[in-house]
């Protein structure tokens, strides 16, 4: 059964952050593309109002259909306006050429394209949204299934996107007829950093009024599950600053936020510019394009509900980030990072922390690793913090218990009675391999059939579909993408059977061209 079929509606991703300049749209039109090398059915939609440039990103020169053709006329449905891309399965609802009133459209327009969106014929819908904090942009980034913020390790940039999710939360709020019972007065506005409220701050203020919204106000706060994406990293410390952003947002503004991906500074992604060329399909080798592709993969996981968001707690075990029964020698490297982390000069507070709040943060972290440092005073801690014993670790992520939390879903673990014994079947022999081996589909089969792997698997690892993995083995070449793809395709495969990547490469890719070349030479 393919997704669309398990599925009435597309899943959502909007792809947003606080400026300009940070990489949404390339990020945007890339995770499209690489999705839809995937196998899925993907839409990506420009709703950079007034600045559209999605077009160039996606290969595709000046479309003759824009989404200004669905806004200013009713009758033309947002399906109408998708045109075709050079990659497969990826199709664009471009702004370019719309006229100067699409900039600023009417809510009612915005309001039509949120309820067509769910009714386009895909699989994903990936939007591109401007960057700032209007209502038009705040409303399509907070109806996706999936809200990514992009940011460039610039203090501007990092505070630009703590103020867009600020404005993202308060607008959320009013979505559902709160804001009237959290009106505060100005002075009491200018308290907080950007002068927006932090979703934290709105629950504490509505829970001193005994607002009877208090926990309306927790249930959309729980709901609202930000990732964020740096760009145009550099250096160890930027590929550390998402990880650090994303707690630090928990820990301040209570929102439970996960961290997606860094994408590393390349050239390769102005030269793509300038040819009007799908990153992806013009450098697909380069560092930048691995960045998206692990990006997008960690992404597949969010989808699959692989991943369960971890809010920072008020112990002093969540201040330092670390688990209960964690020893000395980590309590100390803990400390130096989370130090590090909330440093004055650091690019994670600016924007976050007024001079106040960040002493009060200073001072619990002093207390917590003093206390924890003294074996008297952490027993006694533990036993008021776990009357019933101190919990054992749980497996987390490499960033931490803080972050992304990985659940368990290799196999049922659970122990299992038959009523009858289990008799497996023999796995056929392994072909012989030599030297120099003819790498055909069928080869491979035997050496997976030999090794006892579904192809299911194959896929659910490499999340490539089971349409190319199939194909790949049936010599399909019709059913097959452009070499590009077929060739990453043919490294996770060969890689997932502990084959010879270059011996694979080297001999299927030769027939691949040769097959596509007499059919049609522009696919190859």
């Amino acid at each position: 059964m393919s997704s669309r079929e398990q599925q009435t509606e597309p899943r959502i991703i909007a792809v947003a952050g606080g400026k300009g300049g940070t990489g949404k749209t390339l990020l945007a039109a890339n995770v499209g593309i690489f999705l839809a090398t995937l196998g899925k059915n993907v839409v990506a939609v420009d709703a950079s109002f007034g600045a559209p440039n999605l077009h160039a990103f996606c290969g595709v020169a000046r479309p003759d259909r824009t989404l200004a053709d669905m806004l200013g006329n009713r009758s033309v449905p947002l399906e109408h306006v998708a045109v075709e891309t050079p990659i497969g399965n990826l199709r664009l609802i471009a702004g370019e050429g719309d006229p100067a009133w699409a900039a600023n459209p009417k809510s009612a327009q915005i309001n039509r394209l949120i309820s067509q969106l769910r009714q386009l014929e895909a699989d994903y819908v990936v939007l591109d949204l401007a960057s700032g904090t209007s209502g038009n942009i705040l409303d399509l980034f907070l109806v996706a299934d999936v809200g990514v913020v992009t940011t460039v390790p610039e203090p501007t940039s990092v505070e630009g996107a703590y103020r867009f999710l600020r404005a993202a939360f308060v607008r959320r709020m009013r979505k559902v007829g709160v804001s009237g019972e959290l009106e505060m007065p100005g002075e009491e506005l200018r308290r907080y950093e950007g002068g927006i409220p932090a979703p934290g701050d709105l629950l504490a203020f509505a829970e001193d009024k005994a607002s009877d919204m208090t926990e309306r106000i927790a249930e959309e706060l729980d709901a609202m599950r930000p990732y964020f994406v740096v760009n145009e990293v550099r250096s160890k410390a930027d590929m550390e600053l998402g990880q650090a952003v994303a707690r630090a947002v928990r820990r301040r503004m209570s929102i439970p936020a996960g961290y997606m991906g860094h994408i590393e500074y390349d050239d390769a992604v102005s030269v793509a510019v300038r040819r009007r060329r799908p990153l992806l399909l013009e450098h697909p080798e380069s560092r930048v394009a691995r960045c998206i592709e692990r990006a997008v993969r960690r992404l597949l996981a969010i989808d699959d509900d692989k991943f369960v968001h971890a809010r920072g707690g008020d112990s002093y075990y969540d201040l330092l980030e670390i688990e209960p029964t964690a020893t000395d020698e980590e309590i100390r490297r803990a400390n130096r990072r989370i130090r590090e982390i909330y440093a004055r000069d650091s690019l994670v507070v600016g924007g976050l922390y007024n001079r106040r709040r960040l002493d009060d943060l200073h001072l619990r972290i002093d207390e917590a690793y003093e206390t924890l440092m003294d074996a008297a005073a952490r027993k006694n801690y533990d036993q008021a913090l776990f009357p019933g014993g101190v919990p054992k670790s749980h497996a987390t992520s490499d960033s931490g218990p803080s972050d992304l939390i990985i659940e368990a879903t290799v196999g049922d673990e659970r122990e299992q009675t038959p009523s009858e014994p289990v008799v497996e079947k023999p796995l056929p022999p392994m072909p012989d391999l030599e030297d120099v081996t003819d790498y055909t589909g069928s080869l491979m089969r035997e050496v997976r059939e030999a090794r006892g792997m579904a192809l299911r698997a194959i896929s659910d690892r490499t999340k490539i579909g089971m349409t190319y993995l199939r194909a790949i083995e049936d010599e399909d070449f019709r059913r097959l993408p452009a070499v590009v793809y077929v060739r990453g395709f043919l490294v996770e495969y060969a890689r997932m059977l502990d084959l010879d990547v270059d011996g694979v490469l080297g001999s299927y890719l030769p027939r691949y061209r040769e097959a596509r070349t007499q059919t049609d030479p522009e696919l190859t």
